[in-house]
């Protein structure tokens, strides 16, 4: 057996085979994961795709897609874990978690600030990673509505590509990478649905754009959005007016006020809370502590705000006042909003608003 190490030019193909087959074919679906994920399963991400090989052939993979993200102007690299697999009969030897350990050293060495990974099982909850954020899904009522603006569908990904760039958060996508993207669909397709973008304009300026997953039934998921909220909501109300949806769907992450105030106004129903898709764990600690800082002073007026590690211990300090916790604490602090009872004073007003921080979407286009 040989591994943990990135998969060569010469194995791409065995990989996709074995990811095919586990996700695919043994479930007698179209063995298509390399046409959902074109840029992850490909010769430019080698480096990133992580195997066990035995006999000259992949047996056991954890696959990275590694992207510079914009947080709030600050910039933050996030790393997706996805593709998990290993084959049959190469299971219970324990070389999905000699994986795990291959998969941090190499977070750790390419400066990833956090980690998203596609599922929650149990070892990724032994590597840290957890469940966060808070979502709220929202139905989208069927009403009469008149707009200003014209709705394009599948438009120029120039015009998606202008307003993604403005969104807070946002994932670094030059016009080539968000043209294969969306080509792709990988989310909708992995869930043997459509994809189809809505985008709301003027003239020439576009103002908003959502995408629409359809499920057979008739009912509709919208799973990435940017620009102005309020004509996003205009938008969601011109989907769900089509003949064919049955039932449009949204989830709502919590940072999202503005536009959770904008569907209350319309009366969209809630009808359910979740966290967020998949399970994150912070990475660099100090690092994200920093980056996250730039958002936290301008929208809640933090001052001198730094993290640090201490031994099995993180610490983080607020101008004269520090709190002491596990990885997994701070983890649960910071990114689902579980407050500690012996938080000081400060800290806590400051957390109490400020958490769950912001995170970086799991579905939609970036989806792996």
């Amino acid at each position: 057996m040989e591994g943990p190490r990135a998969v060569k030019k010469d194995e791409l193909q065995d990989l996709i085979d074995l990811v095919n087959y586990v996700f695919r074919t043994s479930s007698s679906k179209e063995p298509d994961m390399h046409i959902c994920f074109p840029l992850f399963l490909s010769e430019k991400n080698l480096d990133n795709l992580l195997v066990m090989v035995d006999d000259n052939k992949p047996v056991s993979h954890m696959g990275l897609w590694i992207n510079d993200f914009s947080y709030f102007g600050e910039p933050l690299k996030i790393g997706s874990l996805g593709s998990v697999c290993t084959d049959p009969n190469y299971r219970g030897q324990g070389l999905a978690t000699q994986l795990m350990d291959e998969v941090l050293k190499h977070l750790e060495d390419q400066g990833v600030d956090l980690l998203l990974v596609s599922g929650g099982r149990g070892l990724y909850q032994r590597a840290g990673c957890q469940k966060a954020g808070q979502i709220t899904w929202h139905n989208i009522p069927k009403n009469s509505l008149t707009t200003d603006f014209e709705v394009v569908v599948n438009p120029p990904i120039e015009l998606m590509s202008e307003l993604w760039l403005k969104e807070p958060l946002h994932s670094q996508r030059d016009p080539e990478t968000f043209k294969t993207l969306v080509d792709a669909y990988a989310l909708a397709r992995c869930i043997n649905c459509g994809s189809t973008v809505y985008l709301a304009k003027i003239n020439d300026t576009p103002l908003a754009y959502l995408q629409a997953v359809e499920n057979k039934d008739g009912s509709v998921f919208l799973y990435e959005w940017a620009g102005e909220r309020s004509i996003l909501v205009e938008l969601a109300m011109h989907i769900a007016n089509l003949p064919e949806t049955k039932e449009l769907r949204w989830p709502i992450p919590s940072w999202e006020n503005v536009l959770l105030e904008f569907l209350s106004q319309i009366q969209a129903p809630q009808t359910g809370t979740d966290s967020l898709s998949g399970t994150y764990k912070i990475v660099r600690f100090a690092s994200f502590i920093e980056k996250i800082g730039n958002y936290l002073r301008l929208r809640f007026g933090a001052k001198d705000i730094k993290g640090f590690d201490e031994g099995d211990l993180q610490v983080l300090r607020l101008e004269d006042e520090e709190i002491k916790l596990d990885r997994f604490a701070m983890n649960e602090l910071l990114l689902s909003g579980v407050l500690p009872e012996n938080l000081p004073p400060k800290m806590k007003k400051l957390l109490q608003k400020a958490t769950p921080l912001p995170l970086p979407w799991p579905i939609g286009f970036d989806y792996i």
